[in-house]
C-alpha cells in the first residue's frame, strides 16, 4: 500500500466545536469540557475499539492457520495496514480537545471521560489499550520515562531511532523519509505520538502547551518539540503502512501477549 492522503475528518474540526515524563507544570484537578461533542466523541470511539477488536480476532485466526512464512508475512503486513490506519483515523480523532493534567484525576482510559484528564503517557497507553495491545501494566507505562516506553514496543531487535539537537523542520523531513504509519516520540519531559502520511508529519499528545489539551498540530511548528531540541527527540514506530520495523509489535497484538514496561 503506498502513501496516502489523509482521510478528510482527521484533518478538520470535527472533533473540536520522553526521556522523561512530567509534561510541564501540573494542572491538579480537572477543567471544565470545552466545545467538544462528547457523546459523539464517546460513541466513536467506542465504536472504533469494538471493531478493531473484531478485526484482530478474524486476523489472528488467519495468523494462526497461516503455515509458511510467507503466508505469515502477509497475515503481518494486513494487520499493519489495517490498524495504522484505524489508530490513525478512528482512534485518534475522539480525543482531541480532551484537557491534559497530572496527578490522580489523569489516568483516563476513554477520551472525554468525566472527572478526568490525561497525562501525555497515560495517553499514549490508553490509544494503544484501545488499538488492542495488551498493556503488561498501564500504570507502569503511564509513569516510565519515554525511552523505557519505546524500548519495551520494540523487542530486542527493534528499533529506536535517536535525532541529536536538530531544528523541529529539520527532524519532520528526517521523518517523512520514514515509512508512513504511527510513531511514539521521546521528548525532554514529555511523549506523544507522530502521525506519518507522505510528506504531512503530524504530532497528536496530550499537551501541555497552548491550551493543554490533546492536540493534533503540525510536528514542525509544534511547542513541545522545540523546547526539547537541545535535549534531542527519540522516535520508535508503532504500526506503519508497509509493516518495517514493526513486526515484533504486531506479532504481539495478534497473539495477544502482553506488551510495555
Amino acid at each position: 500500500m503506498g502513501r496516502r492522503a489523509s482521510r478528510s475528518r482527521w484533518s478538520s474540526g470535527f472533533w473540536l466545536l520522553a526521556l522523561g515524563v512530567g509534561c510541564g507544570s501540573a494542572r491538579s484537578e480537572p477543567p471544565a469540557r470545552g466545545a467538544v461533542d462528547v457523546a459523539a466523541a464517546t460513541d466513536a470511539w467506542d465504536d472504533a475499539v469494538d471493531a478493531i477488536a473484531k478485526e484482530r480476532v478474524r486476523l489472528a485466526a488467519a495468523w494462526r492457520a497461516a503455515s509458511t512464512p510467507a503466508e505469515r508475512a502477509a497475515v503481518r503486513d494486513r494487520a499493519s495496514r489495517y490498524l495504522s490506519a484505524a489508530i490513525i483515523d478512528e482512534l485518534l480523532p475522539p480525543w482531541l480537545g480532551m484537557p491534559w493534567g497530572l496527578g490522580k484525576h489523569s489516568t483516563a482510559t476513554r477520551p472525554h471521560q468525566a472527572g478526568k484528564t490525561i497525562a501525555c503517557s497515560y495517553f499514549v497507553g490508553a490509544v494503544l489499550q484501545g488499538a488492542g495491545f495488551e498493556l503488561r501494566d498501564r500504570f507502569r507505562l503511564g509513569q516510565a520515562a519515554a525511552l523505557k516506553i519505546q524500548k519495551s514496543l520494540v523487542g530486542g531487535a527493534g528499533t529506536v531511532h535517536r535525532f541529536l539537537s536538530i531544528p523541529p523542520a529539520e527532524l519532520a523531513a528526517e521523518l517523512a523519509a520514514l515509512d508512513d504509519g504511527l510513531y511514539i516520540i521521546g521528548l525532554d519531559v514529555h511523549v506523544g505520538l507522530v502521525v506519518v502520511r507522505g510528506r504531512e508529519v503530524r504530532f497528536v499528545h496530550a499537551s501541555y502547551t497552548g491550551d493543554q489539551v490533546v492536540s493534533d498540530e503540525e510536528l514542525a511548528s509544534a511547542q513541545a518539540i522545540a523546547s526539547s531540541q537541545r535535549r534531542g527527540y527519540f522516535v520508535s514506530p508503532v504500526v506503519t503502512v508497509s509493516g518495517a520495523g514493526d513486526d515484533w509489535l504486531i506479532e504481539r497484538w495478534l497473539e495477544g501477549d502482553p506488551v510495555g514496561p
